[in-house]
C-alpha cells in the first residue's frame, strides 16, 4: 500500500504466519501472537499495529538496521517463547542536514536530521499520521445533511520518533531515544425521534498507542572491551469509554430517561535498566555478558459502570486490578572458534521474577554450533530455552486493543519452550544462495482465555479462574532461496510444518493450532529498468486457517420430572476440526525516481494490494444442511486495493 512495513516484511519469512487478513501478527515457528519480544532501541513494545494490523508502529524513515530472531537465541535476549525483533534507529546525520517527505493515499511522513553542534550533536526526527478522518469526515457530512439520525466516525493514528546523539570523545558517546504512538477511534450517533433535540445518544471512543523512552551511553575502555548502558521506560495504554443515553422524556412528555456509561482503561508501566558488555580478549574468543532489569506496574484492567434511571436507583460497578512485578536478568555468552571451520556459541540466561510474595527462578542454556563444510556450505545446529513471565487475555484471535497483558502468578506460572533447529547455508554459482532448516519446539504451560464474559465487561480480578493451562508443539522444516546481480533480485521461501495444542479441559488429545497452516510460499522479485524506474512483485501463499465447526445435532438426555424443551446439543469432534479456503495474493508496484537539478530525488509509487482480486476469508460462519450436517462458510472483505505515494529526499 505504498508504504514500507517492517511486520509485513517478516511475514514473508519462512517459519512465520502472518495470522488474518491485513492483521500484523506474527505466529513463528508454532507460537502465539504474544510470544514475540519488539524492542525498539531497546525498550519494549506491547502494541505494534494501528488500524488493526494495516500500518505497524515502526516509521522506516528512521530505522536503521533490525535483528531478527526465530531460534538459535543469543543469551542476552530473553522474556518470549517465539521471537526477538529487535529495532534500533539512526542517529542524526553530525554534518549536513537532510531528511524526505512521503505523502500518501492513507498516510504522510516526514523525516529530518542534522548536526546541532556540528560533529558533536545531531538530532534525527520522524513523525507519521494517516488522513483516514480527513479523508472519512466530507462524505460523513454530506451523508448526515441526507437523513435524520446523525452518525460520526473519527479514526486517526501517529507516530513519532526522535533522537539526540552526543559523541564526548572517540571513546565515549551518549543518546536519547522517543517515541510516542496512537490510534484513536471515535462514533457517536444521535436518533431524533422528535426535533429538535435528540432522543437516543450512543458514543464511544477506544485510544491506544505507546510511550517509550531510552538514554542510552557506550564507552570503550580499550581495544578490546566496551559498554552499553542503557535506563529504558515504557508507557503502554488501552482506553475504552462508552457512554449511551435514552431521553425518554422527549417521547412520554416527562423529564426522565436511562443512562448507561462504561469505561474500561488498561496500562503498562515498565522502567529499568540494560547493561552490556563486550569483552574480545583474543581472537578465538568473543565474550558478551550483562544484566537486565525491568519493574512492571500492570493495570489490566480498571473498569467503572454506571446505570442510572428514573424508574430505579443508580446502579455502579468498579474493578481495579493491579500487580507490580520485578524481573532480574543475568546472561552470559561466549562466542568460540575451536578450530579451523568450527564455531560455538554458547550462553546462559537466568531470570529472577517475582511478584506477590512468589518468586519463579528460570535458567535457560543455549547453545549453537556452526560447522563449515566447504568454503560456500555451513551447517548450524542449535539449542534454546526461553521462558514468558507475561500473558495476553484475548477473547478473539485479532490481536485488539482491547485484550489485556497479565504477570505470572502464584497461580498461573510462567510459559517455557524448547526448540532444537538445525540447517545447511550455502553458497551456489550465479549469485544464489540456499538454506534449508528443521525445527522441533516444545511449549508448555501455555494459557487460554475462556471466559464467557468478554474482554470489556469487568473480569481482571477473576482472570486466573478464567483460564485454562496447556502445551504446545511444532516442527517442521523450511527453506529460502535468494537470487541477485544487481538489476534483479528474487527471495523465495517455502515452509512445511505443524503447530498442535493440547489443553485437557478442551479436548483429550493433541488438536491443530488456528494458524497450523501445513504450506507456506512466498515469492518477491524486484527489477531495476534503470535509474529512473523499478518494479516489484510479491505473491503469498498459505493453507487455511482453521476453526470449528460441530459435527452433529443430538437430541439432549430427558430429565426425569422436567417437561422436554429440547432444540438439540451440537457435538464437537474437537477444536479446529476444518480448514478454511487456501490464502493467496499477488502484490504490485512501480516506482518512478527523478533527480531534480538541486539534488533532490522524487519518487512516485504506484501499488496494488490483491491484484487479482482474491476475496481470502477474514471470517467464517456455521451452517447446518438440511440433512442435519454442518458447513462452515468463509467470508472475503479485502478486494483489490490501488495506492500511491509520492516522496521528496532532500
Amino acid at each position: 500500500m505504498s508504504s514500507p512495513d517492517v511486520v509485513k516484511k517478516l511475514q514473508g519469512l519462512s517459519g512465520v504466519a502472518g495470522g488474518t487478513e491485513l492483521i500484523s501478527g506474527l505466529y513463528v515457528h508454532g507460537g502465539n501472537n504474544d510470544e514475540n519480544l519488539f524492542l525498539l532501541d531497546g525498550t519494549p513494545l506491547y502494541q505494534v499495529n494501528h488500524a488493526g494490523g494495516l500500518f505497524s508502529a515502526f516509521n522506516t524513515d528512521i530505522i536503521k538496521n533490525i535483528d531478527f530472531y526465530k531460534s538459535g537465541f543469543p543469551a542476552r535476549y530473553g522474556g518470549r517463547l517465539s521471537s526477538v525483533v529487535d529495532v534500533r534507529t539512526n542517529d542524526g546525520d553530525m554534518k549536513e542536514y537532510h531528511g524526505s517527505f512521503t505523502l500518501g493515499l492513507l498516510e504522510g511522513r516526514i523525516q529530518f536530521e542534522g548536526p546541532i553542534v556540528k560533529n558533536r550533536t545531531s538530532f534525527n526526527v520522524a513523525m507519521r499520521r494517516t488522513w483516514m478522518d480527513l479523508l472519512t469526515a466530507p462524505a460523513i457530512a454530506i451523508m448526515n445533511t441526507s437523513r435524520r439520525n446523525k452518525q460520526n466516525v473519527r479514526y486517526a493514528f501517529h507516530d513519532i520518533n526522535a533522537k539526540v546523539t552526543h559523541v564526548f570523545s572517540e571513546k565515549s558517546r551518549a543518546d536519547i531515544s522517543l517515541y510516542s504512538g496512537n490510534d484513536l477511534f471515535k462514533f457517536r450517533h444521535k436518533e431524533y425521534l422528535f426535533d429538535p433535540e435528540p432522543t437516543n445518544i450512543d458514543k464511544f471512543n477506544l485510544q491506544w498507542g505507546n510511550f517509550t523512552a531510552s538514554a542510552n551511553w557506550k564507552y570503550i575502555f580499550s581495544h578490546n572491551m566496551f559498554a552499553n548502558i542503557t535506563g529504558v521506560y515504557t508507557h503502554n495504554r488501552s482506553r475504552f469509554d462508552y457512554l449511551s443515553e435514552e431521553r425518554l422524556g422527549y417521547i412520554e412528555g416527562t423529564k426522565g430517561g436511562i443512562v448507561k456509561e462504561q469505561n474500561n482503561h488498561s496500562t503498562i508501566n515498565d522502567f529499568g535498566y540494560r547493561m552490556e558488555f563486550d569483552y574480545r580478549p583474543n581472537s578465538w574468543n568473543h565474550i558478551r555478558f550483562g544484566s537486565n532489569y525491568m519493574r512492571h506496574l500492570f493495570v489490566p484492567q480498571n473498569y467503572y459502570s454506571k446505570y442510572d434511571s428514573t424508574s430505579q436507583d443508580e446502579l455502579t460497578e468498579k474493578v481495579d486490578s493491579r500487580y507490580k512485578s520485578n524481573e532480574f536478568t543475568l546472561y552470559a555468552e561466549d562466542e568460540m572458534t575451536l578450530c579451523k571451520g568450527v564455531k560455538l556459541n554458547g550462553g546462559l540466561h537466568y531470570t529472577l521474577f517475582g511478584i506477590s510474595g512468589t518468586k519463579y527462578h528460570s535458567i535457560e542454556p543455549r547453545a549453537a554450533i556452526n560447522l563449515r563444510l566447504c568454503d560456500k556450505a555451513s551447517l548450524k545446529v542449535s539449542y534454546t530455552e526461553m521462558s514468558q513471565f507475561m500473558h495476553q487475555l484475548s477473547a478473539t484471535y485479532l490481536n485488539l486493543p482491547t485484550d489485556y497483558w497479565v504477570p505470572s502468578t502464584a497461580r498461573i506460572t510462567p510459559m517455557k519452550a524448547r526448540q532444537y533447529a538445525v540447517g545447511v547455508y550455502t553458497q551456489l554459482p550465479y549469485n544464489i544462495r540456499w538454506s534449508v532448516e528443521g525445527f522441533y519446539k516444545t511449549m508448555d504451560n501455555l494459557i487460554e482465555y475462556d471466559g464467557n464474559s468478554g474482554m470489556l465487561n469487568p473480569m481482571a480480578d477473576r482472570w486466573e479462574e478464567e483460564v485454562r493451562t496447556g502445551k504446545g508443539k511444532a516442527y517442521g522444516m523450511e527453506t529460502d532461496i535468494r537470487y541477485s546481480n544487481g538489476k534483479t533480485s528474487v527471495d523465495a521461501s517455502y515452509t512445511l510444518s505443524w503447530s498442535k495444542r493440547f489443553f485437557p479441559d478442551f479436548h483429550s488429545s493433541w488438536y491443530p493450532d488456528k494458524f497450523d497452516n501445513r504450506h507456506r510460499f512466498s515469492v518477491n522479485i524486484g527489477h531495476k529498468f534503470n535509474e529512473r524506474i523499478d518494479v516489484y512483485a510479491s505473491w503469498n501463499y498459505h493453507s487455511g486457517n482453521r476453526m470449528t465447526i460441530p459435527t452433529q445435532l443430538v437430541d439432549a438426555p430427558v430429565i426425569p420430572g422436567v417437561e422436554k424443551v429440547n432444540e438439540g446439543m451440537m457435538i464437537y469432534e474437537m477444536p479446529n476440526n476444518v480448514s478454511l479456503p487456501a490464502y493467496h495474493r499477488l502484490d504490485l508496484g512501480i516506482n518512478f525516481r527523478k533527480t531534480t537539478k538541486r539534488g533532490f530525488e522524487r519518487i512516485w509509487n504506484i501499488s496494488l494490494y490483491n491484484a487479482y482480486c482474491r476475496m481470502n476469508p477474514l471470517y467464517a460462519t456455521v451452517q447446518q444442511n438440511p440433512d442435519g450436517t454442518f458447513v462452515g462458510k468463509a467470508h472475503g472483505v479485502f478486494p483489490i486495493i490501488p495506492s500511491f505515494s509520492y516522496t521528496l529526499k532532500f
